[in-house]
């Protein structure tokens, strides 16, 4: 048994990742709790936004005959992002999920599966009382896993665009005088699902 607060130290990324042994079903996984650093490669393999830029509280990840399939990342969300959810003056309790990713060739419904266990196992570990996260329409997600772990869907996030250089690189998020003497545009930013789960 891994301690609640310890991440595997074991090799998990072989030269050959899937060991000749492909599962069938994602009843073969086994979930533990990972170090960032070990969700991070599954992130920068599997995960359209790569292994940057993602926040950590608590990682778990999907193991089949002691190689690393999939991860899922939680942390706390920014609470300007999300009114109404809950208050901002008392985040206890409210995690994101905050990156999800498995290799492409994972049995069907092994996503949905990975909420179900790491969330059984993340409330053994933490008082969580909410859990979020965001479905990004620009990858023509819709939530699917999210409603098929029990999520309410509150709609799509509002509308909003970032400033951009002329080669596409992002270079600010908000509107004001400080672009105004830089060359670029304006770009609609991808708009987002957003689901809840409530455990009070």
């Amino acid at each position: 048994m891994i301690d609640s607060g310890e991440a595997m130290e074991l090799d998990l990324f072989p030269e050959d990742p899937y060991g000749g042994s492909i599962p069938t079903s994602p009843l073969q996984f086994k979930v533990v709790p990972i170090s960032k650093k070990q969700a991070s490669e599954i992130y920068r393999l599997h995960h359209y936004l790569g292994e940057k830029g993602f926040l950590h509280q608590f990682s778990f990840g999907a193991l089949y005959n002691g190689v690393l399939w999939g991860a899922i990342t939680f942390s706390i969300p920014n609470p300007h992002s999300i009114k109404g959810l809950y208050s901002k003056d008392d985040q206890s309790g409210v995690l994101e999920i905050n990156r999800l990713a498995f290799a492409s060739d994972s049995p069907k419904n092994s996503c949905s599966r990975m909420i179900s266990i790491a969330t059984r196992l993340l409330r053994k570990r933490y008082p969580l009382k909410l859990l979020i996260s965001y479905a990004d329409t620009a990858q023509k997600h819709t939530g699917a896993i999210y409603k098929a772990s029990g999520f309410i869907s509150h709609g799509l996030t509002a509308k909003k665009k970032d400033f951009a250089s002329p080669d596409g690189k992002i270079v600010g998020k908000l509107k004001g005088a400080i672009y105004s003497n830089m060359e670029g545009s304006w770009i609609s930013r991808s708009q987002k699902y957003l689901y809840s789960r409530s455990f009070t």
